[in-house]
């Protein structure tokens, strides 16, 4: 079984380091293995309760996963690339 998750990271002035998880899946023996994630949305809300992602050149999609083991311990593994992604210094109102 593993369980993937989607992280970001970035800096802001109130803190050095911020990690949010964006999406995770747990995928069991068995299951459809090929993951078509295009079209699909966060699974929790990606915000800051400062102005840390506006503007923001620096956040850094990663994504890990771990291999979850019948019995022993739990390796927590890396994923080798990452992308980095940059938030625009202003929001629309609405939908675009």
């Amino acid at each position: 079984m593993l369980f993937l998750y989607l992280t970001a990271e970035y800096k802001s002035k109130e803190h050095g380091l911020n990690q949010v998880v964006l999406w995770d899946k747990i995928v069991k023996r068995g299951d459809n293995t090929i993951l078509d994630l295009r079209q699909a949305n966060t699974k929790y809300y990606f915000w800051d309760y400062g102005n840390g992602l506006k503007g923001n050149d620096n956040v850094t999609l990663t994504l890990s996963w771990n291999v979850i083991p019948n019995a022993g311990t739990l390796p927590k593994i890396k994923g080798s690339g990452s992308h980095v992604i940059h938030f625009p210094d202003q929001y629309t109102g609405g939908r675009v």
